[in-house]
């Protein structure tokens, strides 16, 4: 039977709301985390961050999280090299450049484990996962395009 137009509104709504539920579980998650491992919600951003992207340089890791590159980065790089999670190096290429990487090790044994429901409440059918996939790289860009927004005007 196809969807009416109320039907499409009404699953809207819905979804629009179970988004909003979501989006407000993943802070709740990541804070329960971060507490649990003793580092701060930013922290496990940039721990993430550093999971997807490799290493990277305390600068581009501030523009990746939206804080300052002075201070702000500094003390989430350091808080996360004294808890072993994170390392300095220098960059190959150009020695006087810092990158920051993941101590993947250390990473995978005291982070990993707490992520492993999310992993396992993916659907199994190919189709079902590109469908997500394409959606949630969508709401993705739209995020990124609502920071870009709601960050402009700050002075």
């Amino acid at each position: 039977m196809p969807a009416t137009k109320e039907t499409r509104s009404d699953t809207a709504r819905a979804l629009r709301d179970a988004l909003r539920a979501q989006a407000t579980r993943t802070v709740v998650f990541h804070s329960a985390v971060a507490a649990r491992l003793g580092i701060t919600v930013t922290d496990l951003s940039a721990l993430n961050m550093l999971s997807m992207a490799g290493p990277l340089t305390p600068g581009q890791l501030a523009d990746r999280l939206g804080i300052t590159r002075g201070g702000a980065v500094t003390t989430v790089v350091d808080r996360l090299e004294k808890a072993g999670y994170v390392r300095r190096s220098r960059d190959e290429e150009d020695r006087r450049r810092v990158r920051v990487e993941l101590v993947a090790v250390r990473a995978d044994v005291a982070v990993a484990p707490l992520f492993g429901a999310i992993g396992q409440s993916l659907p199994d059918d190919e189709e079902t996962l590109a469908v997500l996939l394409a959606f949630v790289q969508k709401l993705n860009g739209a995020l990124e395009r609502g920071t870009e927004r709601a960050t402009a005007d700050r002075g």
